[in-house]
């Protein structure tokens, strides 16, 4: 395996990384915590995604950032006898959770991985980007405060920036809300291999983020039936290269639970302002309501608020199939004040209980064409004012695919007997499918398009002092056109040590 890091990179890495480790504890007032669970832990949403499934958890959960107090709210509440089936899950959730949001101690966390390629696509619970990379992180939270402190030095990054701070924040609690300043990772939708509107595949860019803590139903009328709710808008910077400089990237999610079974989430993402463009109070509101887009003269489009994106997923759980069904579909642009060139994918996922295994496996279908439009390519995540598209250094910011590609993929995640976290995902589709046969197109994976079949294979062990995880993936066709990777096999290996 090549790791390309040179003994030089390291050792200055490591320097870098004990003198902040050390400003880090002496400014530290005392926890190491955070408030809720990030992108980054597969296993612990397929526990709260099964125990959702019973009926133990309540709150909507297919918007991340999850935040801990609903969850736990839910948990240490719950009176009822829990099955022998959840009653692992159930307690790594309790665990997991008390331990995030324990105060009086204080924890470091470092992290080295190393593969061979770096990784092209990425999913649920992706990790390293690059071949190889060393960080350092930290966190802390009290009543009214919370941060984690984050840096990673990558030896030859692929988008050319050595030293970057994602997932990194500061943040404050006022009532029942939560606001962010900081590179806040996302993934919004229930899907495990990709989500269309917004996912963990492009970078996070800076910004600021308001969140609601709790998700109690409402008490007025009416909107009370819509059951435990959660909300979440942000604002971020897209400070990479563009066609047009400095636009930003703004988010609004709404998700509620009217039934045990049933969750809905209401999203808006858009590209707006930037150098020569409006940014004008009139100019947001006009973005927030979606009713001023689609200009066609000229005149008109001088004015136009961005690059919009609207979406809709919701989740059905089917108690004696134990099953849930889901689908989310992304519209591209508004007609008539209803939304229009519609992308989408379904999916569905099944909680296994076994004496070996335990978890759940997925089935999940993409397609990014815009299936409700005569044209129905070049169109989801390209924009005829922003170039450069819904991306941000080099990468979608929504499905894991880009646009025009049609996926199909199956997966199953869990833990084995002796302990171990294992994942298996297999894809198989078209990526950038109306150029496989015709001119190039933008594209973030291949202009020229092709056809994938990618299997991924994951190892994760937890000792006493951290965890190691190891990884494969393989593909039947080299499609990338861009040096992210250069052979159809990757192999990867990553050590995260916590200074409890």
């Amino acid at each position: 395996m090549t790791t390309g890091l040179s003994v030089r990179t390291l050792l200055v890495a490591k320097i870098k990384i004990f003198i902040l480790a050390v400003l880090f504890v002496s400014v530290s007032a005392g926890t190491a915590a955070e408030p809720w669970i990030d992108t980054r832990h597969p296993m612990l949403r397929t526990d709260i995604e099964r125990l959702s499934q019973a009926g133990i958890i309540t709150v909507p959960i297919n918007t991340w950032p999850l935040m801990w107090g609903g969850i736990l709210n839910n948990l240490e509440t719950y009176k009822n006898p829990i099955l022998p089936e959840l009653q692992d899950s159930y307690g790594r959730a309790v665990s997991a959770g008390r331990r995030a949001t324990r105060t009086g101690s204080i924890r470091l966390e470092a992290r080295l991985s190393v593969a061979s390629e770096s990784q092209l696509f990425r999913h649920y619970g992706g990790q390293p980007r690059d071949r190889a990379s060393i960080s350092l992180r930290r966190r802390n939270i009290t009543d009214h405060f919370a941060y984690n402190l984050e840096i990673t030095r990558v030896n030859h990054p692929w988008d050319g920036d050595q030293t970057h701070y994602d997932n990194s924040y500061f943040g404050f609690v006022v009532g029942n809300w939560v606001g962010l300043l900081g590179n806040i990772e996302r993934w919004w939708g229930p899907g495990w291999n990709s989500s269309l509107i917004l996912s963990n595949n492009a970078r996070p860019a800076p910004g600021l983020t308001l969140q609601r803590n709790y998700s109690d139903a409402s008490e007025l009328p009416i909107i009370r039936w819509l059951g435990p709710w959660t909300t979440s808008a942000f604002i971020a910077q897209l400070d990479d290269k563009r066609h047009i400089d400095k636009a930003k990237l703004v988010g609004m999610t709404l998700g509620f639970r009217p039934g045990r079974s049933l969750e809905i989430n209401l999203r808006r993402t858009a590209q707006w302002g930037g150098e020569g463009r409006p940014q004008g109070f009139k100019n947001f509101i006009e973005l927030v309501t979606g009713l001023s887009d689609n200009c066609e003269t000229s005149d008109c489009r001088q004015d136009e608020p961005g690059n919009q994106l609207a979406a809709i997923d919701v989740s059905w759980h089917m108690p004696r199939l134990n099953t849930t069904i889901y689908a989310q579909t992304v519209n591209e642009d508004e007609s008539g004040a209803l939304p229009s060139r519609s992308s989408r994918q379904d999916g569905l996922k099944k909680g296994i209980s076994s004496p070996f295994f335990s978890g759940q496996i997925f089935i999940e279908d993409d397609n990014t064409s815009t299936l409700t439009f005569s044209q129905q390519y070049n169109i989801l995540y390209n924009h005829s004012i922003y170039k450069t598209g819904y991306r941000y250094q080099g990468r979608v910011v929504g499905a894991t695919w880009d646009n025009d590609s049609k996926v199909a993929s199956l997966g199953i995640l869990g833990l084995l007997s002796n302990g171990d976290v294992m994942e298996v995902r297999y894809s198989f589709g078209d990526i950038n499918m109306d150029s496989i046969n015709a001119l190039p197109s933008q594209h973030s994976i291949s202009t020229r398009g092709g056809e994938i079949n990618l299997l991924t294979i994951k190892f994760r062990r937890s000792f006493l002092w951290g965890e190691a995880e190891i990884e494969g993936c393989y593909s039947t066709e080299g499609i990338d056109e861009f040096g992210r990777q250069d052979g159809k096999l990757s192999l990867g290996a990553t050590l995260t040590h916590r200074f409890d």
